[in-house]
């Protein structure tokens, strides 16, 4: 190497005084990676040929890596034999890190607008099982798609950090009663996961619009006091809410035995995703409700999928025509409660016996000590980040799986590539053909 500007210091880092007229000198700042393929273009530029090509380096001091982009091209002499090798070089670095970063963000987006899609489809059929009328319908649907466009919105304003209970309570409460007399808000300082603001925002929104419909909100007199604290529980932080009604009407028989999305939500939702419980009374006095989980950390996913009703319900769970899976046994992990229900509802439809659903890999990986499916159903993200944990336990048993998940496929391991994907939202008849293909069913 004859020369190298003051520019190339720059670029290579201070070591770069240390290159001599040995191109290895040069070569050994390249990556092994990358080394073989540079060298090659090298020896194009020797034989008369212009090259572009892109490389990472080490520099020599601090051992920082950076890409570079190469521009070369040979200088002839007058015989037209290349008699020297010029090159121009730049730093890609940021430009690379910006690309990477946008294309996890567009990979993000693509993951959220699906799950969103699946949320949104399950909540339209949900809300339709206790729908009395087409506005009625619209009404529910509404205040659903907005409560959690609120909390999504705490989510987003306080992004890599908690959701602040009180401001949560206080939107959802607020928006209902007709002036602030009519609610009191009391609790310690609590910030919440995503996971856990998400799933609670759907539960207090659901008794704020039970209350303004039918209970305390509905009378000028009646009040709301909602009320929460922090206490040990084996070491772990549990949250304990109580939200009590007083001074409206007394609840009626209907009500009392009305058990709709919002019960579901709070008796059987918050104990399958937030390992808590969920209790609602319809007292003469006005609804008492108890919720109860640890403050453990979880994602906002949104790909919890409302299911239909029990059955056969706007198509969703019949599965007249598909393969029959009878003396088949199929566990199905997921740890969003609705979809993984709707998940189990279609296969027993099918004539498949279920093991689950469960929620969590350590959950599933115990079981399979015990017990061989024929079949498992399997969410990449169970509420912790994507794991392939139980999918490579799985693969070493020789259990058939699949993946029904909003990723693509890029996030999968190498070794796992040949495992089916079902991207969310999937039609349940779907995943049910590809459990039948799976154990030879699929005719």
């Amino acid at each position: 190497m004859e020369y190298a500007s003051p520019a190339m210091k720059t670029i290579y880092g201070d070591g770069v005084a240390a290159l001599d007229p040995d191109v290895r000198a040069w070569a050994g700042l390249i990556v092994p990676e990358d080394r073989h393929l540079a060298l090659h273009h090298l020896e194009d530029l020797r034989s008369g040929k212009s090259v572009v090509q892109e490389f990472r380096i080490q520099q020599p001091v601090g051992g920082a890596f950076r890409w570079i982009r190469s521009t070369g091209f040979p200088l002839h002499g007058p015989d037209g034999q290349v008699e020297r090798i010029a090159g121009i070089s730049s730093d890609l670095t940021e430009a690379k890190l910006a690309t990477e970063r946008q294309a996890i963000l567009v990979a993000e987006l693509q993951h959220r607008v699906r799950n969103i899609m699946a949320t949104t489809r399950s909540i339209f059929t949900r809300s339709g099982e206790r729908a009395e009328s087409v506005p009625d319908y619209v009404e529910r649907m509404s205040g659903r798609l907005l409560a959690l466009s609120r909390v999504q919105a705490l989510i987003t304003r306080g992004a890599e950090r908690g959701v602040d209970l009180a401001s949560l309570v206080a939107e959802e409460v607020r928006a209902r009663a007709a002036h602030d007399d009519q609610y009191t808000l009391t609790g310690v300082d609590v910030e919440l996961s995503p996971k856990a603001a998400e799933v609670l925002n759907l539960a207090i929104h659901e008794l704020a619009t039970n209350a303004l419909k039918h209970g305390a909100l509905s009378a000028p007199s009646g009040t709301v006091a909602v009320t929460w604290a922090l206490s040990d529980r084996s070491g772990a932080n549990w949250l304990t809410l109580d939200w009590e009604e007083s001074g409206g009407p007394p609840p009626g028989a209907e009500e009392t035995l009305r058990r709709g999305f919002g019960s579901d939500l709070i008796e059987a939702r918050i104990p399958y995703e937030l390992g808590g419980s969920g209790h609602i009374t319809f007292a003469p006095s006005g609804v008492r409700c108890r919720l109860e989980f640890p403050l453990t950390k979880g994602a906002s996913t949104l790909q919890t999928d409302v299911p239909a009703r029990a059955g056969i319900y706007d198509g969703v769970l019949n599965m007249a025509g598909q393969p029959d899976l009878t003396n088949c046994t199929v566990m199905v992990v997921e740890d969003e409660y609705y979809m993984a229900l709707d998940t189990a509802r279609a296969l027993q439809a099918a004539g498949a016996s279920v093991l689950g659903p469960l929620a969590n890999e350590e959950t599933a990986r115990g079981l399979l000590d015990a017990m061989r499916p024929d079949a498992v159903v399997l969410d990449i993200n169970l509420g912790a980040g994507p794991s392939f944990k139980l999918a490579e336990q799985l693969q070493e048993l020789g259990v058939p799986f699949l993946f029904v998940t909003g990723y693509d496929g890029q996030i999968v391991p190498e070794q796992l590539g040949d495992v089916l994907r079902l991207e969310k939202p999937v039609q349940f008849r779907r995943i049910v053909r590809a459990v039948a293909h799976l154990v030879g069913r699929g005719g």
